[in-house]
C-alpha cells in the first residue's frame, strides 16, 4: 500500500513539473479552442427530472382533473373550482415538460388560459361562462392527446447496426468467429433498443386514444371508425421487420387522429371568446 502511494506521489510530482515546463505551450493551445456550453433553463433550481417509470402511472391525472373542471363548470363554489383549475394547470405544464414538444399541441396556451380563469375567479372578476369553461377543459384534453401523438411519431435516433468492419485479411477461424459474435451482439442490442422505442410510441398512442375517447363522449370530436382502430401490443420477440411494420402502423393511426384533433381545436377555439381583464388591458 505504501509503495503504491509513493509511486502515485512520484507520478503526480512529475506531472506538475511537466505541466509547469509546458504551461506557455498549453495556454497557447487552449486559447484556440472555442468555448462550447449548453444553454441552461431559467430558474434552474425549479426543475426536476422524472423518469418514464414514474411518469406513466400519472399519465391520466390530467384527465381526471379536467373532467372535474367540466363537472364544476356551473358550480357556484368558486373556491373548489379554483383548486381544480390550479391542479389542471400543474398537470398540463408537467405534461408539456415531459413531452418537450413544439407548442403545436397547444398545451402551454391552454395552461396559461386556465391560470387566467383561476386568477379571475379569485379576484371576483367576470368569469367565463360555464360552456366556455367546459370548452377549456376539452381543449386541455385535446392538447395532451396531441402531445402524446407527437411523441408517438417522433423520429428516434437511427440505431445503426454496426460500424465495425471485419478485417479483409485472411484470419484464423477463431478470429472470424469472434467477429461474427461481435456483429451479432450489436444487431441484437440495436433491435432491443428499437423494440423499446416502438413500445414507448405505442404507449403514447394508447394514452392519447383514452383522452380522445373522453372528448368523444362529450360529443366534442368526431372520430368515426378511428374510435375502434387500434395497434396490437408488442409480444416482446418481434424481429426487425416486424418492428418497422408496427412503427408504421403507429404513425399512420397517429396522423389520422391528429387531423381529427386539429379540426376539433379549430372549432372550439372560435367558441372560447373570454379573455381576462389583465390580457385586455395589456393589449390596450
Amino acid at each position: 500500500m505504501k509503495m503504491t502511494l509513493a509511486f502515485a506521489a512520484l507520478v503526480a510530482g512529475v506531472g506538475v513539473w511537466a505541466g509547469n515546463c509546458g504551461a506557455d505551450e498549453s495556454a497557447a493551445k487552449q486559447s484556440d479552442r472555442p468555448t462550447i456550453r449548453d444553454e441552461r433553463p431559467e430558474n434552474l433550481r425549479g426543475w426536476v427530472i422524472v423518469s418514464n417509470s414514474a411518469y406513466w402511472p400519472l399519465c391520466y391525472e390530467a384527465l381526471e382533473n379536467l373532467t372535474q373542471v367540466r363537472n364544476q363548470a356551473a358550480s357556484t363554489d368558486n373556491a373548489a373550482l379554483v383548486g381544480t383549475l390550479d391542479k389542471c394547470s400543474a398537470w398540463l405544464k408537467l405534461a408539456a415538460s415531459a413531452a418537450m414538444v413544439r407548442e403545436e399541441s397547444r398545451i402551454m396556451t391552454i395552461a396559461d388560459k386556465i391560470d387566467e380563469v383561476s386568477v379571475c375567479l379569485q379576484e371576483n372578476e367576470t368569469p367565463p361562462t360555464p360552456r366556455e369553461i367546459e370548452v377549456l377543459a376539452t381543449m386541455g384534453e385535446l392538447a395532451i392527446a396531441k402531445s402524446h401523438l407527437i411523441r408517438a411519431t417522433q423520429d428516434f435516433p437511427q440505431h445503426k447496426t454496426s460500424q465495425y468492419q471485419p478485417t479483409k485479411k485472411p484470419v484464423s477461424a477463431e478470429l472470424a468467429a469472434e467477429e461474427k459474435e461481435i456483429r451479432s451482439a450489436r444487431l441484437e442490442r440495436d433491435r432491443d433498443q428499437y423494440r423499446y422505442d416502438v413500445g414507448q410510441s405505442l404507449r403514447h398512442l394508447t394514452v392519447a386514444q383514452v383522452y380522445l375517447r373522453a372528448v368523444a363522449e362529450q360529443g366534442e370530436i368526431e372520430l368515426g371508425e378511428l374510435a375502434a382502430e387500434t395497434v396490437a401490443p408488442l409480444q416482446g420477440q418481434e424481429a426487425g421487420g416486424d418492428l418497422v411494420s408496427k412503427d408504421m402502423d403507429i404513425n399512420l393511426l397517429a396522423e389520422k387522429l391528429m387531423k381529427a384533433i386539429d379540426t376539433a381545436q379549430t372549432r372550439l377555439t372560435t367558441e372560447l371568446k373570454w379573455e381576462s381583464k389583465a390580457v385586455i388591458s395589456s393589449e390596450n
